[in-house]
């Protein structure tokens, strides 16, 4: 039995079956034997996570455009489906072709945040690969990973064969032919390792040596000297710019909401304002960004090809992006945008002005601003160079309420050095001041404060900060707390310190806590990314179980320490990172030092990157969707003059299948993908009244789920009249089907002139076709001796009153049973399980799930004429 079988027995066994069941549309499928090499990239969080990752989406692009290179996408599964997969003998696989992971000639994981790093043994393990890339035999794949939480790959170094450091559009298509190439002229694993290891940004830890250093951790023995042209380390490598032709379009479309449902385009890569706490101000430095005609043409093309309602602006400060307003105008412009909810995350209040907030609020379906104070004391954001002030704040919290904003959220943090009680009482009076601002024009205002805990990350000014102790950084919280408990106008979050902790411990970790990490997921903890799953206290028993000295994650490091990633050059230099640091924290030169500018903007600081700024791409305005800026009045009313009429509304019959894998699909899932496909066929659906509107599309009812359907019905009120001419009608439901996950089509449409919701079946024909039929089956339905079995409620169902007529075909067993009044049938699972002799399981629950392995078909319904 292969994977795709024998997920049919396991999947009704699961929670969220919909998430292993693969097929996704758009999916990339090549012969393999036309092909140079073969990558699984897995990523090691859950389905709903891994496919929203926009990283994912440019990655699956640049690899699969190449026509003799496959990449093919894999998920970690929750722990009930791990269970199931151990059990049956079922190995990680990719989604596309049901593939072993281990058949791959790579393995290639995004690591987006250290609180996967237990994860990277579980998935391997699944895949039956050993976790450790010295147990892996001369057959095995090569494990390679790349990602943000790569600025230190050595926690993680002894899993992983080799690391693409920095931007993976052009490496990582490199990295692969390379194998391939390889593997051609019959090279071993070992001579394949060297090759890669001369491709610019590909580290391999096996050929860098570590030597004991500061707090018994393993250091590198030569660290990166010299300049960022000319290094004895591992470079970052960085895209010298933006292309259009590098972002996809045909994203995979999902078979299950994710975390975030959109189209996204990244219209910006890289932040220079200098922060020095911030990671991602070094990692993606320098500052490029997409042309907006490429970002008008990528969202509309996206939009269409994936039926998504949303798009998603994306960078780390869109504020930032030279010509945003400009972009706006072209997006308030365009009428195809008119339907569609347009996000810009990341805004830096001191770029947020009236006009831009006047324009987002335009766009936005929501009423919220984002803003990333960092802290509210005006002495602190000083010293971390987060160059706004509280004006600038309150600036922006005036543009946005008064265009129509409700709510502001501000992502902050505690734990910063020499932070004291006056910086809380600072924070607690800017978040005051927000809420008389918000309630000058709106009495409920909401400021919602979230704050984090810093965790000093490497190639940050900060990395020589130690991380804050448990006693301090909890008060600092608790003094904000207290002050807004129950104040109806703001509401206070914080990260749990523990789970901060744990994140500091991995972000600083050398190559040594490899072992640790295992040992973690030997005892369950895995998913640590889920706030519910973090296990503290266990943590604390494992340092205990292995003598492990944890205290060096709270110690100030000294100008010569050595760090476990000194083995890098990211194009910033660590003098200059030095500099910075005491720039913010030494009192003698923090006196007179000024702010560091952007140097965005032409002010070259000389921080290591190289070409003096001309490393810098900035975007001129739109040329192609060049458009005039309007006011609120002349917005609404432009949309409002282009809003179509409609005066007439059309009724459509849709029968459509659920075969294979597909029967997995939950009803509401189901029903999505149906306003997805008309959306994207650029159809108009007919919506409810009222303050909630659903789209109106009737279901005969929930199909049980795991059971197959040939004649299933869904009626949808469209705006327009559908042209369901011979010449036309197979292409409409060839295009209507596109997205659909494999095994889902439509097989039929047309016009009614009746309500579906009151024409139900009088009858349903089920069919199964057993290993063996019971001899005596047909007897018991002719004398009425069929068994009482229980639902999976526990109630009791006569087969005798149910099953209408039961016929044995072809090896098949077909039995029509009778509907209620609102075209429903009992669940057929229990009626079959009966059939077949299990009436006597005790339990409804074994029953039903015992009855769910059986591949029912839903063949026929029977409507009075």
């Amino acid at each position: 039995m292969n994977i795709f079988e024998k997920l049919g027995q396991v999947l009704p066994l699961v929670e969220s079956p919909a998430r292993y069941m693969g097929g996704e549309a758009n999916s990339v499928v090549k012969d393999p034997s036309k092909l140079l090499a073969r990558m699984a990239f897995v990523f090691p969080d859950l389905y709903e996570i891994g496919l929203s990752n926009n990283g994912l989406r440019v990655l699956y692009h640049v690899v699969n455009r190449d026509p003799e290179l496959l990449m093919e996408v894999a998920f970690a599964p929750w722990d009930d489906m791990a269970e199931q997969m151990r059990k049956n003998d079922i190995p990680l696989y990719t989604h596309a072709t049901w593939t072993p992971v281990r058949e791959f000639d790579v393995v290639g994981m995004s690591l987006q945040t250290e609180l996967n790093f237990t994860n990277v043994p579980y998935v391997l393990e699944l895949a039956g690969i050993a976790a450790f890339s010295k147990d892996r035999k001369e057959e095995d794949p090569l494990v390679i990973a790349g990602g943000p939480a790569m600025a230190n790959p050595e926690p993680v170094a002894d899993f992983f064969d080799a690391f693409n450091i920095g931007d993976g559009e052009e490496m990582l298509p490199h990295i692969l032919r390379t194998v391939g190439e390889c593997k051609k002229r019959g090279m071993s694993r070992l001579e394949i390792l060297e090759e890669i290891a001369k491709i610019d940004g590909v580290y391999v830890p096996a050929f860098r040596k570590v030597i004991p250093g500061e707090f018994g951790m393993f250091v590198p023995a030569e660290p990166a000297k010299g300049s960022y042209e000319h290094t004895n380390g591992v470079r970052r490598i960085y895209v010298p710019e933006l292309k259009k032709e590098d972002y996809p379009v045909k994203n995979l479309i999902a078979n299950m909401r994710l975390v975030h449902n959109r189209y996204s385009v990244e219209v910006m890569r890289g932040c220079t304002q200098g922060c020095r706490f911030c990671q991602a101000g070094i990692w993606y430095r320098p500052c490029r960004e997409l042309p907006p005609d490429d970002v008008m043409d990528l969202a509309k093309a996206g939009l269409k090809a994936t039926g998504e309602n949303e798009l998603g602006l994306l960078s780390l400060s869109t504020a930032d992006y030279k010509p945003i307003e400009a972009l706006t105008d072209s997006i308030i412009d365009d009428a195809f945008f008119d339907n569609v909810d347009v996000s810009l995350p990341s805004i830096r209040v001191s770029s947020f002005g009236q006009s831009l907030a006047e324009k987002v609020a335009a766009l936005k379906g929501g009423r919220s601003g984002t803003f990333a104070p960092e802290t509210g004391s005006e002495r602190l954001r000083k010293m971390i160079n987060k160059t706004i002030t509280d004006e600038d704040m309150y600036n922006a919290a005036e543009h946005a309420f008064s265009s129509g904003f409700n709510k502001i959220k501000l992502y902050t943090m505690v734990g910063f050095p020499t932070e004291n009680d006056e910086d809380m009482e600072a924070f607690c009076g800017l978040i005051e001041n927000l809420v008389k601002i918000g309630r000058k024009y709106l009495r409920g205002a909401q400021i919602s404060v979230s704050m984090g805990i810093l965790i000093p990350k490497s190639f940050t000014a900060l990395q020589w900060a130690g991380f804050m102790d448990k006693d301090l950084a909890l008060a600092h919280v608790q003094f904000v707390h207290r002050r807004f408990f129950k104040h109806p106008n703001v509401k206070v979050t914080w990260a749990d310190w523990e789970t901060s902790r744990l994140e500091a411990f991995y972000s600083r970790g050398d190559r040594s806590i490899s072992k640790l990490i295992y040992e973690a997921y030997k005892r369950g903890m895995i998913f640590e990314s889920d706030n519910h799953r973090i296990r503290p206290k266990d943590w604390e028993v494992l340092w205990k179980d292995f003598g492990y000295d944890e205290s060096w994650i709270y110690e100030t490091r000294k100008k010569e320490s050595v760090f476990p990633w000194d083995f890098m050059h990211v194009g910033v230099t660590k003098a200059y990172l030095w500099n910075e640091y005491q720039k913010g924290f030494n009192p003698e030169v923090f006196k007179d030092a000024k702010p560091v500018p952007n140097c965005k903007w032409g002010e070259c600081q000389h921080c290591g990157i190289p070409g003096n700024g001309k490393e810098v791409r900035l975007a001129d305005n739109p040329e192609k969707y060049k458009a005039p800026s309007r006011t609120p009045e002349e917005i609404k009313k432009l949309v409002a003059a282009r809003r179509p009429v409609y005066d007439k509304r059309y009724t459509y019959k849709l029968t459509f299948q659920k075969l294979g894998l597909s029967r997995f699909l939950p009803h509401q899932n189901m029903l999505s993908a149906f306003v997805r496909t008309f959306s994207k066929a650029g159809i108009p659906l007919r919506y409810s009244e009222g303050f909630s509107p659903k789209p109106r599309i009737i279901n005969m009812g929930a199909l049980p789920l795991g059971l197959e359907t040939v004649c299933e019905i869904l009626g949808a009120e469209t705006l327009v009249l559908l042209d369901l001419s011979p010449e036309n009608k197979s292409k409409l439901i060839e295009e209507l089907s596109a997205p659909f996950p494999m095994g889902m089509k439509i097989l039929d449409i047309e016009p009614i002139d009746y309500k579906l919701s009151s024409h139900f079946p009088t009858s349903v024909t089920y069919s199964y076709q057993p290993k063996e039929i019971p001899a005596d089956l047909m007897q018991k339905f002719i004398d009425k001796k069929l068994p009482i079995v229980q639902n999976h409620r526990g109630q009791e169902i006569d087969l005798n009153e149910h099953i209408c007529n039961l016929k044995i075909a072809n090896g098949k067993i077909f039995i029509r049973v009778k509907c209620n009044n609102q075209g429903g049938t009992a669940s057929p699972y229990p009626l079959f399980g009966g059939l077949m002799g299990m009436e006597n399981v005790n339990s409804a629950a074994a029953l039903d799930d015992a009855s769910r392995q059986f591949l029912i078909r839903k063949e026929e319904m029977q409507f009075n004429s």
